[in-house]
């Protein structure tokens, strides 16, 4: 398992839409069951994209997704999560960005209340290095 993703506070999650053209999304990280794994909603776009193409890549990247210079791109491929591991790598995400998952909690809270969140449960995505 690379140091730098097992370390990354944020990584450039790629996936690839159905024209070929990549699409970049920074995304909280945990390694999980030889992998790297995050949370998503599962109506998300990226969840779209793998239904059609399981390739993705990993890089190393600040909070708007800004990958630095010579930043290694690890190559793998990746899986929606079944519920109870999409619960499984939830803990492990609140467990490891504490505060900031708190925040973004307490933001869709207020969402919810004014009727602008969404109500559906997170879905989870693992990616296997190549």
């Amino acid at each position: 398992m690379p140091a730098d993703l097992d370390t990354a506070k944020y990584v450039s999650f790629v996936t690839y839409k159905k024209d070929g053209s990549p699409v970049a999304t920074p995304v909280w990280v945990v390694p999980f069951e030889g992998g790297y794994a995050f949370t998503t909603e599962p109506n998300a776009f990226k969840v779209k994209r793998l239904r059609n193409d399981a390739r993705a890549t990993l890089t190393v990247c600040n909070m708007r997704g800004a990958i630095a210079e010579g930043a290694t791109v690890h190559i793998g491929a990746a899986v929606i999560l079944d519920e109870a591991d999409a619960q499984r790598v939830d803990a492990l995400i609140r467990r490891k960005y504490f505060i900031g998952y708190r925040m973004i909690g307490v933001i869709a809270l207020l969402k919810k209340i004014a009727g602008k969140g969404s109500s559906a449960g997170d879905a989870a995505i693992k990616v296997t290095l190549s």
